[in-house]
């Protein structure tokens, strides 16, 4: 590792400095975090679609032109329902999100120091830390009961899925919340390694180190909720831009709703990918905040030249 020479400058950083990083950051290694992230993204596109697609449409007799059949009744576009389909969509994807940043994190750190990893490694050290992210991502944060939630609507029960649906807004907010107040638990997961339970007598545990780096005084909750007001406005461009293609050059009503079931999924999955990049960079700004981390990797670069001289026989 290149302690005393990283691939990202290790010094504190503005929230429009941020920004700014992360997209240098993806012009510079563009196919590794594409394919870190596609590895991601691809299943839970067509999870999400086998689980709620059928809510485009107000009856189950509709449901064929969703399965990309020929419809055996005319469909009018004033007869699709939208509101329930992409409420349920958009509270999906933001519980679902940080699944798309778990090789990512992975990735980043590697780059930092300049450590050449393949996907295969990524995936391999990603799944090494599986019984950690289950239950503090997957369950205490929202996934596994939102996709429950998600297995309990109902096509043809009105009722039914509206209740659901609110159940599933409000874990959303209780995610969206939880996120703010303590946004880093992948990076010190996946990063740090640290253990959920200890192991030994003084270990420090994932609670404790969260508690320890979410203390920062830089307004983490500032910083994280400007990165998802910059990801709704990402979402929102793309989206908007799919639409007037679709309406003015195809001129056809019903494309939209291709645009609602792929376009708007994968604007968010990227708006997502680009809010993993900037929490990431915004952890690095907070250890060094908080614990002087330059400094730290400067001396550990040291530490490495001096035993490297020792093995050589020069001190």
């Amino acid at each position: 590792m290149k302690f005393d020479n990283p691939r990202i400058a290790i010094r504190r950083r503005k929230t429009y400095e941020l920004m700014d990083l992360s997209l240098h950051v993806i012009r510079t290694y563009p196919i590794r975090l594409a394919l870190a992230m596609l590895v991601v993204i691809i299943p839970m596109l067509f999870l999400n679609d086998q689980l709620i697609s059928h809510l485009l449409l107000i009856d189950s007799e509709f449901t064929s032109f969703v399965h990309l059949d020929t419809p055996e009744y005319e469909l009018s576009y004033d007869a699709i329902i939208k509101t329930p389909f992409v409420t349920t969509l958009i509270c999906l994807v933001i519980i679902q999100a940080p699944i798309v940043s778990m090789l990512s994190v992975v990735l980043l750190g590697q780059i930092v120091f300049g450590v050449e990893s393949s996907l295969r490694k990524l995936i391999s050290e990603t799944f090494s830390r599986f019984g950690v992210l289950f239950w503090s991502v997957g369950c205490l944060r929202g996934i596994i009961p939102g996709l429950l939630v998600i297995q309990g609507i109902q096509t043809r029960n009105y009722q039914s899925y509206d209740d659901h649906i609110g159940l599933l807004v409000l874990i959303t907010l209780y995610v969206v919340i939880l996120r703010m107040v303590r946004p880093f638990i992948l990076e010190i997961i996946l990063l740090e390694k640290t253990p959920l339970f200890a192991k030994s007598k003084g270990q420090i545990t994932l609670s404790k180190r969260s508690k320890g780096v979410h203390r920062s005084r830089t307004g983490v909750g500032g910083r994280v909720m400007s990165g998802m007001i910059m990801s709704m406005i990402i979402t929102t461009s793309l989206v908007g831009g799919m639409i007037f293609f679709a309406t003015t050059f195809v001129n056809q009503n019903q494309t939209t709703l291709w645009v609602l079931r792929w376009g708007l999924p994968i604007s968010m999955w990227m708006a997502a990918g680009f809010l993993s990049i900037v929490r990431f960079l915004n952890y690095l700004d907070v250890r060094i905040e908080m614990e002087g981390w330059e400094a730290e990797l400067l001396i550990r670069a040291e530490a490495e030249k001096i035993k490297e001289r020792i093995q050589l026989g020069n001190v």
